[in-house]
């Protein structure tokens, strides 16, 4: 039992600079409203920051994420993680942490655009510590299935009683599910935890 996929990696898109720029200028446009001599200047310079944000994502054609997917691939199993062309086997692991936020095209409002958008799937983090260090790398979800892939190894983890803590948002869930008191002695029960 084995799950694979892509990382994401952090990346720099030289066109998008100037969408970045764009924004700082619309943030400079804020002081400038409470300093009175220039106050009246005030929608001319977030005008301007406004303008120089929509002519950097027209440049960058509309791709101004500082992340993208890696051709290097994330395996995990009862084996160990292999990241890239690394290998870390599981008895070697230690704070094994995923943080599994959501998967492409899984429609998401957490507070952040009033009517929420659909996830790109790349906000996925794993951690864990080795010999070598802590490890932390983004990793990608294509689909629900890959989600349920995932899952799969999650129930053989716990099962085989492998140290390792599941997250979403911050909180901690199991099998991706959020569960109450009463739940988590069930849960624990059944994997042999109680």
């Amino acid at each position: 039992m084995e799950f694979r996929t892509r990382l994401v990696t952090r990346r720099r898109n030289k066109r998008a600079y100037v969408a970045y720029a764009g924004l700082f200028i619309a943030a400079c446009a804020l002081p400038v409203y409470f300093i009175p001599p220039i106050q009246d200047y005030y929608p001319y310079v977030f005008g301007a920051g406004i303008a120089v944000v929509v002519l950097g994502a027209l440049i960058a054609r509309g791709d101004v994420r500082n992340y993208g997917l890696s051709p290097d691939e994330l395996v995990v199993s009862l084996e160990g993680i292999t990241v890239g062309a690394v290998f870390y086997p599981l008895r070697m692991v230690r704070n094994l942490n995923f943080n599994v936020e959501a998967y492409n095209g899984l429609y998401v409002n957490d507070g952040a655009m009033v009517s929420g958008s659909n996830s790109d799937g790349m906000t996925n983090e794993l951690s864990f510590e080795s010999g070598s260090g802590k490890v932390s790398v983004g990793f990608y979800l294509e689909s629900k299935a890959h989600v349920q892939q995932l899952g799969l190894v999650f129930d053989a983890f716990y099962r085989a009683r492998i140290p390792f803590v599941e997250r979403n948002r911050g909180r901690q869930t199991y099998l991706f599910q959020h569960l109450s008191g009463v739940e988590l002695e069930e849960f624990k029960r059944k994997y042999g935890y109680a």
